[in-house]
C-alpha cells in the first residue's frame, strides 16, 4: 500500500522540480535558470570523489573499474537534465524575442 504512495510522491516531486526549473529558465535574467543546475552540480562534486574512490577500491580488474567510473557518472544525470531544460527554454525565449523584433521592424 505504501509503495504506490511513495511512487506518486516521487513523481509529484519530480514534476515540481521540472516546473520550477522551467519557470526560472523563462525569466528575463539569464542567471535564475542556472541556480538549480549549479546546486545539483555542487552536490555531485562533493559526493562524487567518495563514490569513485569506493567503487575503484572494490573493482578487481580494468573492466570493473571502467564500469564503476561509468556508473558513478550517472550522478551527473540530474544536472544534465536541468541544463537541457534551461537551454531549451532560453532558445525559445531568444526565438520569441527575435520574432517580436522582426514584427516591430515590419510595422
Amino acid at each position: 500500500m505504501f509503495v504506490p504512495f511513495r511512487i506518486l510522491m516521487m513523481v509529484l516531486l519530480l514534476a515540481a522540480v521540472i516546473a520550477l526549473q522551467v519557470f526560472l529558465s523563462r525569466r528575463r535574467a539569464w542567471w535564475p535558470g542556472l541556480v538549480m543546475p549549479m546546486c545539483t552540480l555542487l552536490g555531485v562534486l562533493l559526493v562524487l570523489p567518495n563514490v569513485l574512490f569506493n567503487a575503484l577500491s572494490q573493482a578487481e580488474n580494468e573492466g570493473q573499474m571502467l564500469l564503476s567510473v561509468l556508473g558513478s557518472a550517472r550522478c551527473l544525470l540530474p544536472t544534465a537534465v536541468l541544463l537541457v531544460i534551461y537551454f531549451l527554454c532560453r532558445r525559445s525565449q531568444k526565438r520569441k524575442k527575435q520574432l517580436d523584433k522582426m514584427n516591430i521592424q515590419d510595422l
